[in-house]
């Protein structure tokens, strides 16, 4: 595990160099030790928003963006609400270091995608069920 300053500092490096163009953001994520990358995806440095643009390399709608935007990324093992779909929420996770999109009908959890295709994969679902 690395130290919290040691954290602090490489974050700060990384988004002094990718911080409004997240696209540069993931491209220097992807550059680091994947021990150290994956503490920075679920850690108070970065942004859920940043860590599903990290993931999924794909923009959302405005409303899920800024509900992504405002959430620390240290809030996605438990989880952030990406979007509502008629009677389905759709949220976004970080398990052990991978992306998983889960939907509910607001208190049970109906299906859970992993993996690259989670995001797009949910949508789907929700859009035909």
């Amino acid at each position: 595990m690395t130290e919290y300053s040691e954290l602090a500092e490489l974050a700060d490096r990384i988004l002094a160099t990718g911080e409004d163009d997240v696209t540069e953001l993931v491209s220097v994520l992807d550059t680091l030790d994947e021990g150290v990358r994956n503490e920075l995806l679920v850690s108070d440095f970065l942004n859920a928003y940043q860590v599903f643009w990290y993931f999924f390399r794909y923009e959302p709608e405005i409303l899920a963006a800024e509900r992504l935007m405002l959430s620390s990324a240290s809030s996605l093992p438990r989880g952030v609400l990406v979007e509502e779909r008629d009677i389905y929420e759709i949220w976004f996770r970080v398990v052990d270091a991978l992306p998983e999109m889960r939907v509910t009908d607001g208190e049970e959890v109906l299906v859970t995608f992993r993996g690259k295709g989670a995001y797009r994969d949910a949508a789907e679902w929700v859009d035909n069920n």
